[in-house]
């Protein structure tokens, strides 16, 4: 990647960090607004991703439709999971919602939902359920 493209991709995550620091922010006030910044910094995340990847194509036409390769699980994440999210990571893939993850915690349901965005926007996934199949895809969880 060239130094141009670095720096894009520098400020692609920066910007996925100030999203996920106003979604902390927006938990104790607006939980609609804090999901809505979790799923900006999750795309965000993911465009991130692909420049990464493939910072040729990313940078190429920057008006074309990004489509994310969802076969290759070789890129690393942009950022590692904490062994907190690793633990919520477990939970979605035994299919619990947010409230049921929260009591096996012990944290509140809001803490809970963080966790699950940050889950989420970590693998680049659009759902839960993507996140299950990312991880597995991964070794990140066993069937």
């Amino acid at each position: 990647m060239d130094e141009v493209g670095q720096q894009a991709w520098e400020e692609l995550v920066e910007a996925a960090q100030r999203r996920l620091a106003q979604a902390r922010v927006l938990l104790h006030s607006d939980i609609e607004a804090a999901e809505r910044e979790i799923g900006i910094a999750a795309r965000l995340l993911e465009v991130a991703q692909a420049a990464w990847a493939a910072p040729e194509a990313a940078l190429s036409d920057p008006d074309a439709p990004y489509a994310a390769e969802r076969d290759d699980y070789s890129y690393p994440l942009v950022e590692p999971l904490t062994p907190r999210e690793l633990e919520v990571l477990y939970l979605l893939a035994e299919g619990l919602r947010n409230k049921e993850i929260a009591l096996r915690l012990g944290v509140s349901e809001r803490t809970a939902t963080f966790h699950v965005g940050n889950v989420l926007g970590k693998l680049g996934a659009d759902s839960r359920t993507e996140a299950v199949h990312f991880a597995r895809r991964r070794g990140l969880v066993r069937d």
